[in-house]
């Protein structure tokens, strides 16, 4: 049976009943479901008091078993964090210097660290439409290329990457393949076995709906059991509530990594466990049958979108073919702020931006999660139209 989305909307997210947002690759409103699992967290936490420590736990090994599910790994590959930063830091201590190959519109998250800790970082120039081919990747490897680093999708353009054609040609050339998931993470498949994917950053806060200070880590274990994990804590080793500071047997699991070794940021982690729920029931009880649907309900409303704009003196700078298009369009237009202040006076939420090196703001980043329709088209594309 198809999703009624409409519905979906209605009980899902009040906080689109007045007004339309299409920003979800800065943030999504936070879904009733995901809202309603950390509601609980703090009404327990108020009205009786820190109690629920081992339940709580339980949430969070059957959050962890979703993502699992999402991605194709094991629970114990997983990791939870407070961002996609924290998990960018966490990896830079994981891997040894080498030279890293990165898309040259790359989100500064990605990359940052590792230019701040010494790694060699040779960046990789777009093509066709802001467009990274693989063999752009293959002319720049050099002797001393060890990574690659690539959002899935670019947070600027919204270029998406094929993940099975770079995980091949990682596994070719003997490269370690780190991805930041932020910008599909709750929104398109991801697989890690197949696409031969090494390592994953992402957060709750974009698609997934499940607000801030939710940041996911996978690691490949076979790369746990090769090096020393950079960050231990208490709830790192076996035997933790022995409370015995002699103990440093640590667990050589990712998820010995939770909260960097201490308790997990519970709240944030019970949002993320009710937004993971919502996707699951998306899917009729299939996590990765929910994304399916849910990716194709983004397409179906950029395709829409797309069309719309295109008769219109206005430069999509993102990809427009469906294998490389995600949730985001791009508008590029020296009107870019005039149109966005339009749009703001409607109550049409978007993001207006820049390219990294120039000040001026020509760029208009409209995001569409499954939460949006039709309607919410047809609003901004009259604002677009007329000005």
């Amino acid at each position: 049976m198809e999703v009624n989305w409409d519905d979906l909307r209605m009980e899902q997210f009040p906080a689109l009943k007045d007004h339309v947002y299409l920003k979800a690759a800065g943030g999504s409103p936070m879904s009733k479901e995901a809202y309603q699992s950390a509601l609980k967290y703090f009404k327990d936490m108020h009205l009786i008091g820190d109690n629920f420590w081992d339940e709580y736990f339980v949430s969070l090994n059957y959050t962890r078993r979703l993502v699992a599910e999402y991605i194709n790994c094991k629970p114990h590959e997983i990791a939870f964090l407070i961002n996609t930063s924290s998990g960018m830091n966490a990896i830079s201590r994981l891997i040894d210097k080498g030279e890293i190959l990165y898309p040259e519109g790359e989100f500064p998250s990605s990359i940052h660290i590792f230019k701040s800790r010494g790694f060699e970082c040779k960046k990789i120039p777009s093509k066709n439409n802001n467009i990274y081919e693989i063999s752009e990747f293959q002319k720049n490897l050099t002797n001393i290329s060890k990574y690659i680093i690539h959002s899935h999708i670019q947070y600027l353009t919204g270029f998406k990457q094929d993940l099975d054609e770079l995980g091949m040609f990682c596994e070719t050339n003997n490269l370690l393949n780190i991805i930041n998931a932020a910008q599909s993470f709750g929104a398109f498949p991801i697989d890690v076995k197949s696409s031969n994917i090494d390592m994953i950053v992402a957060s709750g806060l974009k698609w997934a709906c499940c607000g801030y200070g939710i940041g996911i880590l996978y690691v490949d274990n076979k790369h746990i059991l090769e090096t020393r994990l950079p960050f231990s804590s208490w709830l790192s080793v076996k035997d933790a509530f022995s409370m015995n500071n002699e103990n440093l047997d640590i667990i050589k699991k990712t998820s010995s990594m939770d909260g960097l070794g201490g308790t997990p940021n519970f709240p944030a982690l019970m949002a993320l466990y009710g937004g993971l729920n919502l996707i699951k029931n998306i899917g009729k009880g299939n996590i990765q049958k929910g994304v399916q649907a849910i990716s194709k309900r983004i397409f179906n409303l950029t395709s829409e979108f797309i069309e719309k704009t295109s008769n219109l003196d206005l430069k999509i700078i993102t990809p427009k073919d469906l294998k490389h298009r995600s949730g985001i369009v791009t508008i590029e237009t020296n009107k870019a702020e005039s149109i966005y202040y339009k749009l703001l006076a409607k109550k049409i939420f978007i993001s207006l931006r820049n390219y990294p090196t120039s000040s001026n703001k020509t760029l208009l980043r409209f995001a569409f999660n499954y939460f949006n329709n039709f309607e919410d088209i047809e609003k901004s594309y009259s604002v677009l139209k007329n000005s």
